[in-house]
């Protein structure tokens, strides 16, 4: 979501590439979410993957980079751990990838203890970062009766804080929201992005009969989770010196950028969105 709330105008053709790449996978992602099952598994796992490995990617000038090797057979691990609700497998496979890294790295670099703990950390960050989420979302589509509206709801609040976001942030962008992190996100951006992330989500939560004063803070603060989910992303690529996540032979969203620069919001708002169904125990 790296051109979420842009000021600037985009370049036409590279438009018209985002608009055609968008008309081919949204129809794609949205069918494959109303099967469900394995369909969706099939959706998700392979986004989930190439993310990691963006991840890892993006760091190959760091001595912390984490590794793929292991991070990514680990966040395969635990998504279907949690999925099919194989407590083993994902509880096994976090220590495991823990020393594997460890024992990993220190071979390819003998004597620097502390760089093969960093790298173990970063590895496990990736696992955290992108896995967990991509967990939550199997989770959430595979809920009983109403995985289906709340996974809706997911996208309803990230893709219409995209969305509108970048709609409000060309037309009427004008102060700067994070100039250190992201100069080109606007506040007026985000606050148009925010209340369009608002209106599907409530929309949906009507027809669906579950707008609830339960469900309200939900809704509410999920439009912000998409914005800090973008802002989190966009940070650790300037932290990183790198502009786009993808990898190359990986860019399966051209004109969108990578993997990370498409999902950055989904991975906070589908986590807010399950831990807080979760809290309300209605698991």
């Amino acid at each position: 979501m790296e051109d979420f709330l842009f000021a600037k105008p985009a370049v036409g053709a590279n438009l018209r590439l985002r608009l055609l790449t968008a008309s081919v996978l949204l129809p794609l992602a949205v069918g494959l979410s109303l099967l469900g099952g394995w369909a969706f598994v099939a959706l998700v796992l392979p986004l989930m993957s190439i993310g990691m490995l963006e991840f890892y990617v993006m760091e190959k000038k760091s001595p912390s980079q984490g590794s793929s090797l292991t991070g990514i057979p680990t966040g395969l691990a635990l998504a279907l751990g949690l999925y099919l609700q194989l407590d083993w497998l994902w509880q096994a496979a976090l220590p495991l990838c823990a020393l594997l890294t460890f024992a990993l790295e220190l071979a390819r670099h003998p004597k620097q203890v502390k760089r093969a703990m960093a790298q173990t950390g970063t590895t496990l960050a990736g696992v955290l970062y992108i896995a967990l989420p991509a967990a939550f979302m199997l989770r959430l589509r595979a809920r009983p009766d109403d995985g289906l509206l709340w996974l809706f709801v997911v996208y309803a609040i990230a893709w219409g804080s995209d969305s509108f976001g970048y709609i409000f942030g060309r037309a009427f962008g004008r102060r700067q929201l994070a100039p250190r992190i992201s100069p080109n996100k606007t506040v007026e951006g985000a606050v148009g992005g925010i209340v369009c992330g608002w209106l599907p989500a409530f929309t949906l939560l009507h027809f669906a009969g579950m707008l609830q004063p339960a469900t309200i803070p939900l809704v509410l603060i999920g439009p912000l989770m998409a914005v800090l989910g973008d802002l989190l992303e966009s940070w650790m690529k300037r932290f990183l010196g790198v502009k786009d996540s993808y990898v190359d032979g990986f860019n399966i969203f051209p004109g969108h950028g990578g993997v990370l620069d498409r999902i950055d919001a989904l991975i906070l708002v589908t986590c807010w969105v399950y831990l807080y169904l979760f809290a309300l125990g209605t698991w």
